[in-house]
């Protein structure tokens, strides 16, 4: 008894560890927040390091502001498509929601509570409920006297690089509780199946149902509940399916009792359940076949470039990536998941209810990095379960034929050395993993952004819509409160294409009537000109090129250029020239080099492959190659300079800040984009934009002329 005690001590001694490292690894980052306060930070309040965390704080503030009202059209996203038009054909008007909501709320209640900003709790909970993915996960695995399996299966789970990225400081997102739900409500499912008392039953099975509407209000994916449910099916039928399977014949029968807590599961979930057996369908044709059948609006756009190509948690990760983005060892990666495999084949009956989620997992391997965090948890698993299958099994068999072996024969001898080796491995597996220690939750945005943001917000009319790239669309909802026409939830319609033309196009004109085209008639509009016409995509922007959609803004709109999309130029520009008849665009290219003059008008950048810049005979050389430099301009203080060299080749800015100069390298046909003139140079046609604030490089607001 006093053994059994003191191993029971150590698991539990352990969990704390656990329960440590998964916070320190998120906390250590608070020494970077603190020395560069002045970025992370405005006025006082902590940025956001994920682009969905200004979505949710946003809608924190809509139900402060009792804006937020469940079925109504969002005013602040998808303009023009979220005014009265929306609700014509096709409605692309994103609107509020209680499912998905629930992290919103539980923050705006503690912050009401408490009198605490969202920022401000974001940033000492989130890197705390982070960590409690591991208190369903141990508990689950010591219930099944797998220990060793439940802790190393915690470690790897809190502190992957996949789901670390997800959850660290400042990072408000359903990320945070999305494997805790899963682990926690099959935690549940397996306590009722073990429970002897209906008393003990009941309590497991409604905490469950409880549990269940949680996750459908905290992340929205009724086929997730759905897999969940059918798990529990699986599990209450188990005996009956074995006697089908050797007499083959089906005779389910339940006894009222089971009735009884199939209602308590089940009704409750009414109100949405009912969608999941579709949205699973579709996930696993997508995510597992890659059997995409478009919808008739997907046919409808289909001549429009797959705004998907350029996010990065979509694109596929070779065996290794994939490892790696799990563990930061390969080799406990690969016997990991090997352990995982075995453990579900041994212990299936028992991991039914968790076998949905390690197939989410093993999604990382064809579909994407976005599942990652979903199997490391079951790396881990694997890991801690072969701790216990080598010496709690399998070598005690052989000891019967290998006497070497013998110690294995006494059980108290198995669980001396089972739990020597399962220390040995945890420390192995923490080891590895504190390179987590190296990775670093910095905010998305700035405190100099967000200054601008507000400056929207105090000296633009309310109905004012920002046009720019839908990364930040969330942060401008934020801090700015102005409505957006698309963000990062609504970036993959026609409209982003649209927007990526008018920062692409050389035509000022052009520019003007793309605006004034989305702005008039969204993509409401446009799917009810296709359909009716049966317009192709082509033929559409030839029409807005010839200005027969030319109509005056029904709302002020302001052009916004941040610093952000200078980097982002690349996929913008590839968007903004897409040939609908080749099937594809041209990456643009505008490069912000660090340089240094190495002697009169001669600049090395090392950063550019060591290229050195001859402003004397108006050449590049990299390596072996001379390229010719066509224009040069000199910007500062709002003057414009320009000296040109050749017919071709590429533009140079020089842009005087303060008493700091910064060179942009434009290739053609970069510099002659909108994007380039008017954000870089300022350079831009007041007969269609007026220049309203210049905070270069930060931000450069344009209002586009109303006519």
């Amino acid at each position: 008894m006093a053994v059994n005690l003191s191993y029971r001590l150590i698991y539990f001694f352990l969990f704390l560890v656990v329960l440590f490292f998964g916070v320190y690894v998120r906390f250590d980052d608070v020494k970077i927040w603190e020395e560069n306060k002045n970025w992370f930070y405005y006025q006082g309040e902590p940025l956001y390091a994920e682009y969905d965390s200004f979505f949710f704080a946003r809608l924190a503030l809509d139900m402060k502001e009792g804006i937020f009202k469940s079925g109504e059209v969002d005013r602040f996203r998808f303009y023009p498509d979220n005014r009265t038009n929306a609700k014509e054909g096709e409605n692309f008007a994103p609107t509020y929601s209680l499912s998905g909501s629930l992290i919103s709320f539980l923050f705006h209640i503690l912050s009401s509570l408490t009198g605490k900003d969202v920022a401000s709790l974001s940033f000492y909970l989130i890197p705390i409920f982070a960590i409690s993915v591991a208190f369903p996960l141990f508990f689950y695995m010591k219930k099944l006297n797998l220990p060793w399996a439940g802790l190393i299966g915690s470690v790897t789970a809190i502190s992957a690089p996949m789901y670390l990225g997800r959850t660290g400081i400042m990072r408000l997102d359903h990320d945070v509780f999305n494997l805790t739900f899963p682990f926690l409500i099959s935690f549940l499912f397996l306590n009722f199946f073990q429970s002897k008392t209906s008393k003990a039953k009941y309590l497991w099975i409604s905490l469950a149902s409880i549990g269940l509407i949680l996750y459908q209000l905290w992340y929205a994916h009724p086929n997730l509940n759905f897999v969940l449910i059918v798990t529990f099916l699986v599990a209450l039928f188990w005996n009956q399916f074995g006697e089908f399977l050797k007499k083959r014949k089906l005779a389910l029968s339940l006894k009222r009792e089971d009735c009884i807590y199939l209602i308590i599961l089940i009704l409750p979930q009414a109100w949405y359940i009912y969608h999941g057996p579709y949205h699973l369908f579709l996930q696993v044709k997508t995510l597992v076949f890659n059997i995409k059948s478009p919808t008739a609006v997907d046919l409808l756009f289909k001549d429009f470039p797959n705004i998907f190509m350029s996010i990065s948690e979509l694109q596929k990760l070779t065996f290794w990536e994939a490892i790696n983005a799990v563990v930061y060892s390969k080799e406990l990666g690969v016997i990991g998941l090997f352990g995982a495999f075995i453990l579900f084949i041994l212990n299936f009956r028992n991991l039914i209810f968790l076998l949905p989620f390690f197939g989410i997992g093993l999604l990382t391997f064809i579909s994407g990095a976005r599942f990652a965090m979903y199997l490391a948890p079951f790396v881990g698993l694997g890991l801690g379960y072969l701790v216990h299958l080598l010496f709690g099994r399998i070598f005690p068999a052989l000891g019967r034929i290998f006497p070497a072996l013998d110690i294995f024969k006494e059980k108290s001898k198995q669980e001396l050395v089972s739990t020597l080796i399962g220390i040995i491995v945890f420390i192995s597996t923490i080891r590895a993993q504190r390179e987590a220690i190296s990775m670093v939750s910095a905010p998305k945005i700035f405190s100099p952004l967000v200054k601008d943001m507000v400056w929207i917000k105090e000296k633009t009319p309310k109905d004012s819509v920002i046009w720019t790239w839908w990364d930040y669309g969330y942060a401008f909802q934020l801090y700015a409160r102005r409505a957006v026409f698309h963000d990062g939830g609504s970036q993959v319609s026609p409209k982003t294409y649209l927007i990526a033309r008018s920062f692409a196009t050389s035509d000022p004109r052009e520019a003007w009537l793309l605006t004034s085209f989305v702005s008039n008639y969204g993509i409401t509009g446009l799917a009810q000109i296709m359909r009716k016409e049966n317009a192709t995509a082509k033929e559409i922007l030839q029409r807005i090129q010839r200005g027969e959609f030319d109509k005056s803004l029904p709302n002020p709109v302001y052009w916004v250029f941040t610093e952000d999309l200078i980097d982002k130029f690349g996929w913008i520009h590839y968007f903004g020239s897409y040939d609908f008849n080749k099937k594809e665009g041209q990456f643009g290219k505008i490069m912000a080099p660090i340089c240094r003059l190495i002697s009169p008008n001669v600049i090395q950048c090392p950063d550019l492959e060591d290229a050195v810049i001859d402003l004397n005979i108006g050449v590049i050389r990299v390596k072996d190659q001379i390229v010719p430099i066509k224009d040069i301009y000199e910007v500062d203080s709002k003057v414009l300079n320009k000296r040109s060299h050749l017919p071709q080749g590429y533009t140079l800015a020089f842009v005087r800040v303060g008493n700091q100069t910064g060179l942009f390298i434009a290739e053609p046909p970069s510099d002659s984009s909108l994007f380039f003139q008017m954000f870089i140079l300022r350079e831009y046609d007041p007969k269609y934009f007026e220049l309203v604030y210049d905070n270069f490089p930060t931000t450069v607001i344009y209002k586009v002329k109303s006519k």
